[in-house]
């Protein structure tokens, strides 16, 4: 069995694995594209959760 430090631990990885390929996407993005993506409230909702993008 996994103990809780070792599970947080492993959250917490694929947590900021998700940012850091979600921040690489949207980066290489032109504007015009990241203006058309966060025009899709779901895809903004996640950009947000994850610190990409400001509200």
């Amino acid at each position: 069995m996994i103990s809780k430090q070792k599970l947080r631990e492993n959250v917490e990885k694929a947590k900021n694995d998700t940012k850091a390929a979600l921040q690489l996407i949207y980066d290489s993005l032109n504007n015009g594209q990241q203006k058309k993506l966060l025009k899709n409230s779901e895809v903004k909702k996640l950009l947000i959760f994850y610190g990409i993008v400001e509200e």
